[in-house]
């Protein structure tokens, strides 16, 4: 510290403490060149990876694992909608106490897919403390195309893309609510269950799905067509456990988009510039989008990748010819959702701050985009 003159006033008393005038103006300048300092040394520390961004307040252990080791529960929901058993995978985090209740979310996969859909969602949510369901879709799920063991025969897929099937996934998600109530009530594995804070979740078929329950006024459902199948349902489909949903590639033509007024609950679409239906449905990236542009405004958020495929939204691992890729719309797209879940189904006022500020622009690469209305 540099030695500072300090005049003495000539009224001075030595029994009462003074600090002079320029000892108090050189110490707080010295304090904010200290401040300063210190968040130099964070933005050029070498220990602070380039490639990640600092901390900011809100984000803190986001994108990384959680402090749970979920146990990882395969049941089956027997006699539910159309009379078809549905396999379920739960992923809970550990302990499971009636004492530290725990939101739920349910995942839905997509066309052919299966309970193993979501997994990369599903473990990180868990892990931070959620209970995640899978659901499998008996019609619309993996037996489409499996005709043998390992074979994959993609032209049966269009067998589950009818609007019986969208029914009936919409109803297996009423099913899995009550189901869970009833299990958990026998089975103390589940008693942190709380059936009061409910997420919703999807990709693709099960984005749809995911619109649908959350109160589209339309069902829709994939189509041979260049574009989704659409029709009024004969009863009601949005299902009111639900507080939250995030969809993974929705979808929504131009005629049904007013079908979305209805969604007023806090909604996220998550989907990219290369995020298409390829040839088996004609979905385009714009109608992904759409969902997100036609939302009624106050709830609705969008994650938007320049490098997001249709794929890599299904939670799966990174592919080896999109590593980089795929890596970085899982870390960001991981954290992004946990932000999301964490403010509108545990009220973590923290997060919806940081949601709502410059803070997830730091994660996100050229191209991509983080939006609300």
């Amino acid at each position: 510290m540099p030695n500072v003159p300090v005049p003495i006033p000539a009224a001075f008393d030595p029994h009462r403490p003074q600090v002079p005038e320029s000892a108090a103006v050189w110490w707080r300048a010295a304090v904010k060149a200290a401040s300063i300092w210190f968040v130099l040394v964070l933005l050029i520390w070498p220990g602070v990876p380039r490639s990640q961004p600092v901390a900011l307040s809100g984000d803190a252990g986001l994108f990384d694992p959680g402090p749970f080791v979920p146990e990882r529960l395969d049941d089956n929901l027997v006699d539910g909608p159309g009379g078809r058993t549905l396999p379920l995978r739960l992923r809970v985090p550990a302990p499971c106490a009636a004492a530290t209740p725990r939101p739920v979310i349910l995942f839905s996969h997509g066309l052919g897919g299966s309970k193993a859909g979501g997994a990369r969602w599903g473990e990180h949510w868990a892990s931070h403390g959620f209970v995640v369901v899978h659901l499998q879709h008996p019609g619309s799920d993996e037996s489409l195309w499996r005709t043998g063991s390992g074979t994959f025969d993609p032209a049966r897929l269009r067998l589950g893309m009818t609007p019986e099937q969208a029914i009936l996934r919409a109803r297996d998600v009423a099913a899995v609510l009550d189901w869970l109530a009833g299990r958990q009530a026998r089975d103390p594995r589940l008693a942190c269950l709380d059936l009061t804070r409910v997420g919703m979740s999807g990709h693709s078929f099960g984005a749809q799905t995911t619109q649908v329950v959350a109160g589209q006024g339309r069902l829709i459902w994939p189509a041979a067509a260049n574009q989704p199948g659409s029709a009024a349902p004969a009863t009601p489909l949005r299902e009111p456990r639900i507080r939250a949903a995030i969809a993974f590639s929705p979808a929504i033509r131009a005629a049904d988009e007013a079908s979305l007024a209805a969604m007023t609950l806090p909604f996220m679409v998550i989907t990219g510039a290369l995020d298409d239906g390829g040839a088996l449905t004609g979905v385009t990236p714009a109608m992904r989008r759409a969902v997100y542009e036609k939302l009624p405004p106050g709830n609705a958020r969008l994650l938007w990748f320049a490098e997001g495929d249709h794929m890599v939204f299904n939670g799966g691992a990174p592919r080896a010819a999109r590593q980089a890729a795929d890596t970085h719309v899982m870390l960001v797209t991981a954290g992004m959702s946990l932000a999301f879940w964490r403010a509108t189904l545990q009220n973590d006022a923290r997060a919806a701050v940081w949601l709502s500020g410059d803070g997830p622009r730091a994660y996100l690469n050229a191209g991509d985009a983080f939006e609300s209305r």
